[in-house]
């Protein structure tokens, strides 16, 4: 008999997200507030992925908790203690904290609402109430998000290894040059290595999240700087095995002790200074030779000009992340 549904898992969210909550109402009811379980739900839904996250959403529930205080109270003393009155705020309330971005505030704080509209009269013992029960249940919640793992190890040895691919994928560019690897399976590399930077700046992005103070983006600056080159890597490879090698050992030479000179000094410092030097060296001389007699020598050349103008655009992007990043 399979007791719970397949893929049934309790996360640290999970246990987290219960904390906070029985804690909220154990505060609430102990400290004599009204809806104590209103503290719970509140607590439930301010639990969320990383400390960034559940402070952002703390505020703007704060924020809107004030908001929805003030109108309501506006309209339930002027216009009377009515369902229809509670309608008209949610006609104003609901498209305005939409507009603001705190639309993660709207269901707890119309919960709250209702506590003004049940009551008898408004007083500020019941706002504080209010107050007390939102600002229990978003602290709590900050509190138990408080601890989040540091993926800072992970994401520096990620870094490593997406190095270590770049300069193995050079190095091999020139086996693709001489036909000695089939291509179809370097492709599948190259995509392989896209698809682990993208990984990389997912895990990147929730380091950052989970951090409320200092510079904590160098990890995901500079994965997404390599994420563009390898998107320009897959087009100089998909341009490559285009061309006829056949009888252009002295065109391709050049180009093969460059893709060398990139795989031997690709590091996360180098500014690729020397490299944009050698790459315009080679236009210059490709721009030098005799013009193409036919129209596959043609071809050739053009393509020739468009990875090497695609290699100075990868090169550049190294080049600004360095200067950008030292700044």
């Amino acid at each position: 008999m399979i007791i719970f549904p397949k893929g049934f898992k309790i996360g640290a969210r999970t246990v987290k997200t219960v904390i906070a909550a029985s804690l909220a109402i154990f505060i609430a009811d102990l400290l004599g507030l009204e809806y104590a379980t209103a503290a719970g739900v509140i607590a439930i839904l301010s639990v969320t992925n990383t400390k960034k996250s559940t402070f952002k959403s703390g505020k703007n529930r704060l924020l809107n908790f004030l908001f929805a205080m003030i109108t309501s109270t506006i309209l339930f003393n002027l216009l009377g203690h009515h369902v229809l009155i509670f309608s008209l705020f949610l006609l104003v309330f609901i498209p305005c904290s939409a507009a603001w971005g705190m639309s993660e505030a709207i269901a707890p704080n119309a919960v709250l609402v209702t506590h003004l509209l049940i009551a008898p009269q408004i007083t500020t013992s019941l706002l504080l109430n209010e107050f007390l029960l939102n600002f229990i249940a978003i602290s709590l919640a900050f509190i138990v998000n408080w601890k989040m793992p540091n993926f800072q190890d992970e994401l520096t040895a990620r870094e490593k290894r997406v190095e270590h691919h770049f300069r193995d994928l050079f190095k091999r560019l020139s086996f693709i040059m001489d036909k000695k690897i089939e291509q179809t399976h370097f492709l599948h590399k190259v995509e392989d290595l896209e698809g682990y930077i993208l990984d990389s700046l997912v895990i990147a992005r929730r380091h950052m999240d989970n951090q409320l103070s200092g510079n904590t983006s160098g990890s995901y600056d500079y994965l997404t700087m390599r994420a563009t080159q390898v998107e320009l890597f897959r087009e100089i490879t998909e341009i490559l095995i285009q061309i006829d090698m056949t009888g252009q050992d002295q065109q391709f030479q050049s180009l093969e002790q460059l893709f060398k000179a990139i795989s031997d000094t690709y590091a996360r410092d180098n500014n690729g200074k020397a490299l944009m030097v050698q790459t315009e060296e080679i236009l210059t001389y490709y721009r030098a030779s005799e013009l193409p007699k036919t129209r596959e020598e043609f071809e050739v050349r053009a393509r020739l000009f468009q990875i090497l103008q695609l290699i100075q655009t990868f090169i550049q992007i190294k080049h600004d992340y360095v200067i950008e990043s030292r700044v």
